[in-house]
């Protein structure tokens, strides 16, 4: 069972191995208390995140898991303005989905907000300081950008830009079949600067491992968080070091590091 969680090394096999996560972060992580139910977030010092979103019955006293989610706990800082939340059948009153952009070009992200009702009144229009990175559900490696064009037949790709490729696309064709399904999915294509191994402990136990790589991209560097399944056939020194080229499709999650500047 591949899941996302992989890419900060975490190998879950069924979906009990989800539903003990979901324990494990919510007994060893902090909570973050929101109204009608909070945040649960467990940090390693790898820079692996789970954040888990979890609903108060006040009647009951019952807490129910609503969702849980990777994030990757890096260098990447990016001010921008919280510009657009989106909305879509599926969220749960505890998730944001947004377009974050750089006050200064326009350029922006669409990125899961992490605990967004715990921050102190994330507004529309106002700036923000927000750790960001990306989590991808896909990523390939290339020696070069003219071996990336040559192996894909892509000559329209432009390095460097983070490109929406799935807003909440909420009807899609399934072999003939209506379904609905939201997705918020970022595409790029980028050089590596650089990266490293990380290894993720957990409850003072060796979890796995992981690669952090940093991309160059047209907003900053950004941190991006892979998978062993996805370059442990690979020549990693050479990952490591730069200069390769690779193709990311995935999450770009942000989390609210301090409130910069106030346009109301």
């Amino acid at each position: 069972m591949a899941t996302v969680f992989e890419n900060i090394g975490f190998n879950i096999e069924n979906e009990d191995g989800a539903y003990r996560l979901a324990d494990f972060v919510l007994n060893s992580g902090s909570i973050l208390p929101v109204e009608n139910g909070a945040y649960a977030v467990w940090s390693d010092k790898s820079g692996a995140e789970v954040w888990e979103r979890v609903a108060l019955d006040h009647n009951t006293k019952s807490v129910s898991l609503l969702n849980i989610d990777p994030h990757f706990n890096g260098t990447t800082v990016w001010n921008l303005e919280f510009s657009q939340e989106f909305s879509a059948e599926r969220d749960d009153m505890l998730d944001c989905k947004a377009f974050l952009k750089n006050p200064d070009n326009g350029k922006g992200i669409c990125a899961r907000v992490m605990g967004h009702l715990a921050a102190q009144n994330l507004t529309a229009g106002n700036e923000y300081d927000f750790q960001v990175s990306m989590i991808p559900h896909s990523i390939a490696f290339f020696e070069s950008e003219e071996n990336m064009r040559g192996a894909l037949s892509d000559e329209n790709t432009v390095i460097g830009a983070l490109t929406p490729v799935g807003v909440y696309m909420r009807m899609m064709q399934v072999e003939g079949e209506e379904c609905t399904t939201d997705i918020l999915m970022t595409r790029i294509a980028a050089e590596i600067k650089g990266g490293d191994v990380r290894f993720m402990i957990a409850d003072k136990t060796p979890v796995g491992e992981f690669l952090h790589l940093v991309l160059k991209t047209d907003m900053g560097d950004l941190d991006v968080a892979v998978s062993q399944n996805n370059y442990e056939t690979k020549n990693l020194p050479k990952l490591c070091e730069g200069g390769m080229v690779a193709v990311v499709s995935g999450i770009i999650s942000a989390k609210l590091i301090k409130r910069e500047k106030t346009n109301d």
